[in-house]
């Protein structure tokens, strides 16, 4: 089964194409039924979703046949603190194949090192669910960089660094 709002699909797999339409005959009663395509006698290979919405086509996505997990993303939402010991940001964590897509069923214990004004919030080490997760970094009450780096045991260490300005003086 594929969800989408698309109104058409078409998927590529290797040099085979499969092209589907919603399953509006079992699924009456949902604005966007899910598409039901039949893969188990299909070459296993990558697979290339081609979505279409009024006959123009409005996104792709690629995914892996391999099965193996290929980068390891670690992503701050923001890359500034100011130092005042409440501000965080949400740092997020997964593993991708070589399309970028996430690999859902991957697993393993992340490790945490912190150097700097700036504690972590979350499990260290932190194990991913579904492919991903997240921890949450707050500023100290100093000004400085953070350097916060996360290691997965088989694609290795990333590093990432927030700055924690320092509080603005306050204007009466």
């Amino acid at each position: 089964m594929i969800f989408s709002n698309c109104d058409h699909l078409k998927l590529y797999i290797d040099d085979r194409i499969i092209e589907a339409d919603p399953d509006r005959a079992d699924f009456p009663n949902l604005p966007h039924p899910p598409f039901q395509v039949e893969l188990r006698r299909v070459p296993h290979g990558d697979l290339r979703i081609e979505g279409y919405l009024h006959g123009n086509k409005v996104i792709e996505k690629q995914y892996s046949g391999k099965g193996v997990d290929q980068e390891f993303v670690l992503a701050p939402d923001d890359t500034t603190l100011v130092a005042n010991g409440a501000d965080a940001t949400r740092v997020v964590f997964h593993v991708t194949d070589e399309y970028g897509s996430l690999r859902r069923y991957s697993t393993a214990a992340i490790a945490f090192d912190l150097q700097g004004p700036a504690e972590i919030i979350g499990d260290n080490p932190s194990t991913l669910m579904g492919g991903c997760g997240a921890i949450w970094l707050r500023a100290k009450n100093e000004a400085g960089t953070a350097r916060l780096k996360a290691t997965h045991p088989a694609l290795g260490p990333k590093e990432i660094e927030i700055q924690i300005k320092p509080v603005e003086a306050e204007r009466v």
